[in-house]
């Protein structure tokens, strides 16, 4: 009877040890690159005669992300608007408009991964354009399917807050490289 209870218990602690070593060597650092196509939703644009109106324009996006444990990553999100727009110019009092020339959006994100598919994003950034730059908070939320160990599809939305200045949040499709 002991030496069952020897023999389960040392089967006990070796596949606890083979499971740990299992969870450690599935977990290594990584790199991504990610190249997304979305549609920008601005609900303060300006007309031509002065009328306000919803934009809905395409950008594309380029984001790098560096995961260094199992549930964190930091990188860098790069989006561009591939249009010319007018928004409101909440910077002012005045009913002026606020010019935007094919704007990229630049971002330092923090992604939290708390499961499987989902990641939460947050950071600061810069909208550049040279009708004048911008200071954004950037906020998201990523779905990822893994198609196999080295690529991923993703479906996210992100809101790009331009302080006193405009909001815009994009939807966006994207394929993944991870290396």
């Amino acid at each position: 009877m002991l030496e069952k209870l020897f023999v389960g218990f040392v089967f006990l602690l070796i596949s606890i040890k083979l499971s740990a070593q299992h969870a450690e060597e599935t977990f290594h650092a990584h790199h991504s690159l990610g190249l997304v196509v979305s549609h920008t939703q601005i609900t303060t644009g300006i007309k031509a005669n002065g009328d306000k109106k919803w934009l809905s324009l395409a950008s594309w996006g380029l984001n790098y992300n560096y995961k260094f444990s199992q549930k964190w990553a930091i990188g860098l999100h790069n989006d561009i608007v591939v249009e010319d727009f007018e928004v409101e110019d909440h910077r002012s009092s005045s009913n002026k408009t606020l010019e935007r020339s094919y704007p990229i959006a630049s971002a330092l994100m923090v992604s939290y991964k708390p499961g499987k598919h989902f990641s939460f994003m947050l950071g600061p950034g810069e909208e550049f354009a040279h009708t004048g730059n911008l200071f954004l908070l950037r906020a998201g939320i990523e779905y990822g399917y893994h198609i196999n160990k080295n690529w991923e599809l993703n479906a996210l939305i992100t809101n790009d807050y331009k302080v006193n200045a405009y909001n815009s949040w994009a939807i966006g499709l994207g394929i993944t490289k991870i290396f």
